[in-house]
């Protein structure tokens, strides 16, 4: 059965927004990467600049904070040192305040591995990055203004499933363009609301001249892999993500926030590069398609009304443009673990520090003796013990794990996110499933712990089942607990509502659908 969405409704209900911003560049000679096929250790310079964008969002009794962060993973613990510094920077409640990665594979490298090189200089750049991050979500809470939002839809095709197998049964990553992808983009824009000075009556309007729009921000989801820049690139980037972002503010006006979509099995359709101008013109190509979405929310309008026919050569229509906003309150923020299953078969955490002590050793020695082959072989071996041994320090000797989910919501908008990397299947059916008529599913949040899988690919293996944790039924017990938290948040949101419309003496108020 097609899934049939639910209309978003019509609303003046006063939500208050606000931005702030801050370059995060790194040293450039910082432990860069972590492919496990790339031959150097660190970074080589800088192409475009890296930043950290809060968006804050009030209905004057709750506020929350969203840090959209130019790196590539967070870990649990980064995250959380990033979330405390903005909360003891605002008063906003820890559990208020998530932080997002976009995900770029040509940044620091988030944690000790293989990579010996230019290491020193990350923790010093984690603390400044909390700094950063604080003084960006000071702004943001200083800059809290009425806006309007409304919301729309597109499709852009820079990604595909990349989860392919040869002939001879082979896996790797790549571009499956025969394999189902989740290529919507969803936008939700937020105009500063119209002050009391500004025409109201129909008079008036027609006096004026048609409104002037002022964007405050751009809020973005998109589900792929930041890896268009591979293993050979030794540029700091943010990927595709920094360059869409540019093209929309440039394009639009104020500020664009990316919260990456359910990304673990979909990538670029041009990956693994090192020429940065590929992933300048596929976050152009998908910065152009949220420009127009943006732009089209109050310029086409959905639904234009007959004020009457002027005589002229050929008589002429005039019609009244109205742009619908969508409810931007109350706003709710949960912020809740999820146990899920766990596999069997985890890796055993001596035999995984055993391989990555070894395979270090060989790089050592065939750096050492320029030997080329060898250094290819011990690179991707120690890469992959690393990735093991990770996984027997997160969890070995458990049943279950507990996934962070956060979920924000204000009026008919919900931004689910958790600290995975989930299949864009998943993110489908949190969409479909959602009593929120626009819903992102986002990966990369609060944290990182591996790849989630569905069942059905689980039993296919590869990468990204094989450096999974997860036993073959977690994606649904994380579904199905999302969907439940989102239902509940849906009646208290509905509940709370009509209980403002009782209050005030309402009786009642008709929404119209937006198409």
């Amino acid at each position: 059965m097609q899934h049939q969405r639910q209309p978003l409704r019509e609303s003046s209900h006063a939500l208050l927004a606000g931005t702030g911003r801050r370059c995060i560049n790194p040293p450039p000679n910082i432990a860069h990467g972590g492919w496990g096929a790339q031959k150097h250790e660190q970074a080589e310079g800088i192409d475009l600049d890296l930043w950290a964008t809060a968006l804050a969002l009030s209905d004057g009794k709750t506020t929350a904070l969203i840090l959209d962060i130019d790196i590539q993973i967070l870990t649990n613990q980064r995250a959380d040192e990033l979330r405390a510094a903005a909360s003891r920077a605002t008063g906003v409640p820890i559990e208020n305040i998530r932080a997002c990665a976009t995900h770029t594979h040509s940044g620091p490298v988030p944690y000790k591995s293989w990579i010996e090189k230019g290491y020193d200089l990350v923790d010093p750049w984690f603390d400044n990055l909390a700094r950063w991050s604080a003084e960006a979500a000071s702004e943001a809470i200083a800059a809290l203004q009425p806006v309007e939002v409304r919301v729309g839809r597109g499709a852009c095709a820079i990604n595909a499933n990349r989860r392919c197998v040869t002939a001879t049964g082979e896996r790797f990553l790549g571009v499956n363009l025969e394999a189902a992808c989740d290529r919507e983009v969803i936008v939700v824009r937020f105009d500063v609301a119209a002050s009391a000075s500004e025409p109201t009556s129909t008079a008036e309007h027609r006096l004026a001249g048609a409104r002037r729009y002022e964007p405050l921000v751009t809020l973005v989801n998109y589900a792929c892999h930041a890896t268009i820049m591979g293993p050979a690139n030794r540029l700091i980037t943010p990927d595709y993500p920094g360059a869409m972002k540019r093209v929309v503010e440039s394009a639009v006006g104020g500020r664009c926030v990316f919260l990456q979509g359910s990304a673990g099995n979909v990538g670029p359709v041009q990956g693994f590069q090192a020429n940065p101008l590929v992933y300048r013109q596929l976050g152009a190509v998908l910065g152009h398609e949220i420009a127009r979405i943006a732009l089209a929310l109050t310029s086409v309008p959905p639904n234009p009304q007959l004020r009457e026919i002027v005589p002229s050569g050929a008589p002429l229509g005039m019609f009244d443009a109205e742009f619908p906003i969508v409810p931007g309150a109350p706003v709710q923020v949960r912020s809740l673990e999820i146990p899920v299953p766990l596999r069997t078969g985890l890796p055993e955490k001596k035999a995984a520090a055993e391989q990555l002590a070894h395979w270090k050793a060989k790089l050592q020695a065939a750096r050492a003796a320029h030997d080329e082959a060898g250094i290819t072989e011990a690179i991707y071996r120690a890469r992959r013990a690393d990735i093991q041994l990770r996984m027997a320090d997160d969890f070995g000797g458990k049943r279950d794990a507990a996934v962070r989910a956060h979920l924000i919501t204000f009026g008919d908008i919900a931004l689910v996110g958790c600290n995975l990397e989930p299949f864009f299947e998943i993110g489908l059916a949190v969409k479909r499933g959602s009593p929120f008529p626009a819903t992102f599913m986002c990966g990369y949040t609060n944290g990182r712990m591996a790849y989630l899988p569905t069942a059905d690919e689980w039993t296919k293996g590869g990468y990204e089942v094989e450096n999974s944790p997860f036993g073959q039924n977690a994606a649904e017990v994380l579904q199905r607990e999302l969907l439940a938290t989102l239902r509940a948040m849906r009646a208290t949101e509905l509940g709370t509502q009509s209980s403002q419309r009782l209050h005030r003496g309402h009786r009642g108020q008709s929404w119209r659908a937006q198409k």
